[in-house]
């Protein structure tokens, strides 16, 4: 029995011993190694926006424009002026351009009555006289009645450059008698879209 026990005590001594170096032999495995890094930047990038810049002679806003100005207008009389639309800044557009009015009588729609014309002319034909007009083809995409709007299809214009257009207001041979004594206040808008990329 003694020698029984002797060989599992043998056993048993051995089994630590093997299982002792087993973590010695572990722990020897575990190291710790510096590994070698690099990295790369890329700089001086830069991005910026561009400007949309719509202009009418020039301006942003005109005021005290006066050149469709007409008083003591009668059926068939007519007045026209030119502006020049730009494109001031360095991104291409597409513009339109509508009308307001107010009335005077307000129960008196002079506006509705006014016929207007857009042509691409340079030039106004008898600007001195009660009938100033435009001459010209009028451009596609206009409007008939002054209060209905003026370009109705988008008009493109690239950076830097500009177009003249040529606005006629008539009052048609045909305009009722209640109309005598009215007169109105107009507004004109030109509002530019970015050309999309």
């Amino acid at each position: 029995m003694a020698s029984h026990a002797r060989i599992r005590r043998g056993r048993t001594g051995r089994a630590r011993a093997f299982m002792a170096m087993g973590v010695v032999v572990g722990l020897g495995a575990i190291t710790t190694t510096a590994l070698w890094t690099d990295s790369a930047s890329v700089a001086g990038t830069t991005i910026s926006t561009g400007t949309l810049d719509l202009k009418v002679d020039g301006q942003d806003s005109v005021t005290g424009y006066t050149s469709l100005n007409i008083t003591n207008m009668v059926p068939g009389g007519s007045v026209a002026a030119v502006l020049m639309i730009a494109n001031a800044g360095n991104v291409p557009f597409t513009y339109v351009a509508s009308s307001a009015a107010t009335n005077t009588p307000v129960a008196k729609d002079l506006a509705a009555a006014l016929q207007v014309k857009v042509t691409g002319a340079t030039s106004v034909t008898g600007a001195a006289t009660p009938t100033a007009t435009c001459g010209g083809t009028t451009l596609a995409g206009t409007g008939t009645a002054l209060n209905t709007g003026l370009v109705t299809t988008a008009r493109p214009l690239a950076a830097g450059t500009n177009e003249k257009i040529c606005v006629q207001v008539t009052l048609p041979s045909t305009a009722a008698n209640a109309l005598q004594g009215a007169s109105t206040s107009v507004t004109l808008q030109f509002d530019a879209t970015q050309v999309a990329p």
